[in-house]
């Protein structure tokens, strides 16, 4: 690692939109010719970290904000802080329960809540934090997201900008027609709008070594998708809005955040409604009423047509879906699995008229990925798998990790290690002739365990620093 340059100047400069502070607070991330890392494309690791040359860059710690009545802010940031570790060093504790002590910190702002997201992008981390910026009546609302980035070495931090955020809004980073990097935003509007009404705004912003401006390109949206997936032919963000009147159909429209560029994908009857559900490998997944009948559609985005709603698009019967994946793609169990309207895990094969049933309900709160042959899911408890292959009439599934308490939803995908939030769980060990027992620390942390077969992997790894100090008792005594 190399040594950071203790006589750089630390400066501050306050602009609209963007806030710079900074001076470097670790050393730099090299690459194995000993230049500084750059990412020509946007990397993601599933929201919670993000891996830069051999250190893996994350919260330490994580706190609920829920709706911010009792969020205190100071104090989420005292362990959920962007922090990085050296992962070619190994994870320098001596058992489960012990932080590394190699954790740094790269910057003290809360980063480690629900609304976290984390991506790299040429010379900057891009992030996610609890908003500090009050209102006028000097309140904190904290159901804001503002978005930062900083260079990997702690430097030149920037608040991008800050935005109203809810269970129906996405922050995302995506590549458009042009090769540069976007990040794309539905949240609930700025604009003073009725009191009973809330609309949804899609706002653009260009980024990468020069920013570009935020800009709203589009007012009042009722739905919207966007695919980040790099094979992706159309590079747009997918909406539907309220007909105007005089009309009674929903139609769907397409943004080119590149070319600025908006096309018009109309449906199939009249007086029909359509609700974006997903956007995969330019397939667009969408829940079409007509006539009263509910049902999920999956039509091919490059026929020449445009036409949504056709009869022979009808991908499943039900009137709900989401977390829909592409697995297998290429082999002859290619396919989605998605979470239908039963609150199962469903898989359906390409060539398969019907999805089957992989997993029920009570066995996750949430999808987090899918690798190889096996979708991954948590709950408050743990951490598991389940196969899509079927095997005697069975999908066999694997628990991976069982704590106390676990933060579901939250991961990172890194180099086959599930990153994941826990509360600090102490255990008595013994080692040697001494009992060590941790001291109580209700924080929660980092942690990880590798996505293998159970029978393969090794116990879960604390990755936060965590504030208790182990106490040992000499059992002769």
């Amino acid at each position: 690692m190399k040594r950071k340059n203790l006589a750089k100047a630390c400066f501050a400069i306050l602009a609209l939109p963007l806030i710079l502070t900074g001076c470097a607070t670790v050393g730099n991330v090299l690459d194995e010719n000993g230049n500084n890392i750059y990412f020509e494309d946007i990397t993601f690791f599933g929201g919670n970290g993000v891996k830069v040359g051999d250190y893996l860059y994350y919260a330490n710690g994580y706190t609920e904000v829920g709706d911010g009545t009792s969020f205190n802010y100071q104090t989420a940031a005292e362990t959920g802080y962007l922090s990085r570790i050296n992962l070619s060093d190994g994870i320098g504790a001596s058992s489960n329960q012990e932080a590394p002590n190699d954790v740094e910190k790269v910057n003290d702002k809360a980063v480690g809540y629900e609304n976290q997201y984390m991506f790299a992008y040429q010379n900057y981390l891009y992030f996610t934090s609890a908003n500090q910026h009050q209102t006028a009546s000097l309140e904190n609302d904290y159901t804001r997201v503002s978005v930062f980035r900083v260079r990997f070495n702690g430097d030149g931090v920037q608040e991008l900008f800050t935005t109203r955020y809810d269970s129906s809004s996405f922050i995302t980073a995506v590549e458009g027609s042009d090769g540069r990097a976007y990040i794309i935003t539905y949240a609930e509007t700025d604009r003073d709008v009725s009191s009973d009404t809330t609309e949804y705004d899609i706002s653009v912003m260009p980024i990468g070594d020069s920013l570009g401006s935020r800009e709203v390109v589009v007012e009042n949206a009722t739905s919207a998708v966007v695919d980040s997936d790099e094979n992706s032919q159309i590079k747009s963000v997918f909406y539907t809005k309220t007909p105007e009147l005089g009309q009674s159909t929903s139609n769907v429209f397409a943004y080119d955040y590149a070319t600025k560029q908006t096309t018009n994908y109309s449906v199939e009857n009249f007086g029909s409604t359509t609700d974006l559900l997903a956007k995969i490998d330019d397939q667009l997944f969408y829940t079409y009423t007509s006539k009263t009948v509910t049902q999920v559609y999956k039509t091919d985005l490059l026929a020449s047509d445009k036409i949504l709603g056709s009869e022979s698009d009808v991908f499943h019967p039900t009137s709900s879906m989401s977390n829909i994946y592409r697995v297998a793609d290429g082999t002859p169990r290619a396919g989605y699995v998605f979470v239908g309207s039963s609150s199962n895990l469903m898989y359906k094969a390409d060539n398969a008229r019907d999805a089957v049933p992989i997993l029920t309900s009570s066995n996750f709160e949430d999808i987090l990925f899918v690798s190889g042959d096996y979708v991954y899911f948590s709950n408050s408890t743990s951490i598991g798998r389940v196969t899509f292959i079927e095997n005697g009439g069975e999908y066999k599934q694997e628990t991976l990790v069982t704590m106390t308490s676990i933060v579901s939803g939250e991961y990172a995908f890194v180099d086959g290690y599930i990153y994941f939030y826990a509360q600090y769980e102490p255990v008595e060990v013994e080692e040697g002739e001494d009992s060590v027992e941790y001291e109580t620390d209700e924080s929660i942390y980092m942690y990880r365990i590798q996505a293998g077969s159970p029978e393969h992997i090794g116990p879960y790894q604390l990755i936060g620093k965590n504030k208790v100090m182990p106490v040992v008792e000499d059992d002769e005594e």
